[in-house]
């Protein structure tokens, strides 16, 4: 077997000594689980591995066997191999990874809702809609993950899944408004609206406590954590962050240029300059780029006005801030208008830190896009596994995986010309040349980009020109026949039907 070359670059390096030889990542990453019983560790580490070989598959197909899947039910129904205990050694190997980065980390909040109203007999399930009804009902999870400021998904610091409570029937909007105005955010967490804000504070809390000791970490997050409770914790735990601004806040004037409001400070601060970003497409949006004038206005924003009991739990004090704009100044037609107001508290005295921290808020996509691999890639919606605690464990170990497919994918592009054994055993790289060449693999090692678009190839991706790079949907199908061709290779060579040289 070749021997595995360092890449050149530190950060990949780094993050690639985690553990990347075929499923041996698994181990490595959960070695440090503690569920309380060795028996149930190693069930861990096995159901993991079978999950992360054919992620696209139900758990029965994964596993391969009848014994293996009733240990992976097993752990799944089991009260010891909670969602917190399933996480914790991702947790402490993200860690490593954000100290081995030598820069700042951003840590990107963001919720998902998975439904499973597709599957009436599955108990403990809440509202994920609009309503009540049986169809609109599943789980909800809100995550903190990790990324190094090229991008690197590096893994999940706090993750909460539960089911919300019923909605208040006939609830009209000036109801709705008066009952958040008068129950403090850290009041029943899990129910309906504004209370729901206590997962924004629970992930920042978290996210301080487990990361490792100076590494500068700044929290990305869109408009729904806005709200006052989530600056001033910010403040109380030294925390750092850059938000989007979900409303036009009163100012303190004398503090805020003479302004009494956000967005008027905003417009009279001078452009500073012009950036062009990339702005991702959507289902109902084409990928483009926008060319964006930025602002920058140092502000004291007064606390929001609270009512009944919630007065004696709210914050009295203002907060100092900072706010940048981005606005398209000339957006093509028929597109709408980039328009971003981001909060910070973050040093920003110039037009080159102000661009830094659009950039970073720019990388916000990428918790988007790990959301997809867990729901149109692994499919995690289509299981069947009867209860929301069993669905939570099983949740949370895919998650992990989806981190480890993002990583690969990732590097590929941000070191295409890396060798492809920094990331791919041997036996995948020899799997991938049989299946889509049907040939032996070459003696020199083939790229990073190489070895991702076979495995691209393998889950439908053409590969044409202006195709561009595979996407993580393909990619999870290919990854799934990946190993199935690793697998039947191993077995042909066991019944000698396949030599080994």
């Amino acid at each position: 077997m070749p021997k595995k070359p360092r890449i050149e670059d530190a950060e990949t390096q780094a993050l690639m000594e985690a553990g990347t030889q075929s499923v041996e990542w698994v181990r490595e990453e959960f070695a440090q689980a503690d569920l309380a019983d060795k028996r149930l560790n190693r069930r861990l580490v096995k159901t993991a591995e079978h999950l992360a070989r054919s992620p696209l598959s139900p758990i029965n197909e994964a596993c391969g066997d009848w014994a293996s899947t009733q240990a992976a039910y097993r752990l799944f129904d089991n009260a010891r191999a909670s969602p917190r205990a399933i996480l914790a050694p991702h947790v402490q190997e993200t860690a490593k990874r954000m100290a081995g980065c030598g820069g700042p980390v951003l840590v990107m909040q963001d919720t998902v809702f998975f439904s499973y109203g597709q599957h009436p007999a599955t108990r403990g399930l809440g509202p994920i809609g609009k309503s009540n009804k049986a169809h609109d009902r599943g789980l909800i999870m809100h995550n903190a993950l990790a990324f190094s400021t090229l991008g690197v998904p590096l893994g999940i610091l706090s993750q909460t899944v539960w089911a919300r409570r019923e909605v208040p029937e006939g609830e009209g909007r000036q109801e709705k408004i008066k009952r958040l105005q008068c129950t403090p955010v850290e009041e029943t967490p899990h129910a309906e609206g504004n209370e729901e804000s206590a997962k924004w504070l629970r992930a920042l809390t978290e996210t301080m406590a487990r990361a490792p000791a100076g590494v500068p970490v700044i929290t990305v997050a869109d408009r729904e954590s806005d709200f006052f409770e989530f600056l001033t914790q910010a403040e109380e735990l030294r925390a750092h962050y850059l938000i989007r601004a979900r409303t036009d806040r009163t100012l303190v004037p004398e503090d805020s240029a003479g302004c009494d409001h956000m967005l008027e400070a905003l417009s009279l601060a001078p452009a500073l300059g012009s950036l062009t970003i990339a702005v991702p497409g959507n289902g109902g949006r084409k990928a483009r780029t926008a060319t964006i004038a930025v602002r920058i206005a140092s502000v004291t924003v007064k606390p929001p006005q609270r009512r009944g009991h919630a007065q004696s739990s709210a914050a009295s004090e203002p907060v100092s801030l900072t706010v940048i704009g981005a606005t398209e100044t000339a957006p093509s037609a028929g597109s709408e208008a980039i328009s971003w107001v981001l909060l910070t508290n973050l040093a920003v005295p110039d037009f080159a830190s102000a661009a830094e921290k659009i950039a970073w808020y720019g990388l916000r996509w990428g918790i988007e896009t790990w959301h997809k691999v867990l729901k149109s890639g692994c499919k995690v919606e289509d299981c069947l596994l009867e209860t929301a605690e069993r669905l939570s464990r099983y949740l949370t170990l895919f998650s992990i995986i989806g981190v480890r497919l993002m990583h690969v994918a990732h590097l590929a592009r941000a070191q295409p010309d890396g060798p492809a054994t920094a990331v791919f055993s041997w036996k995948e790289i020899e799997a991938l040349h049989v299946r889509v060449h049907n040939t032996r693999p070459p003696r020199d090692p083939i790229s990073l980009r190489d070895a991702v678009r076979m495995v691209g190839q393998l889950g439908g991706h053409l590969g044409r020109t202006g195709d561009g790079e595979p996407g993580m949907t393909v990619l999870w199908r290919g990854w799934m026949r990946l190993y199935e061709t690793v697998i039947a290779l191993q077995a042909g060579r066991q019944a000698g039907l396949i030599d080994s040289g």
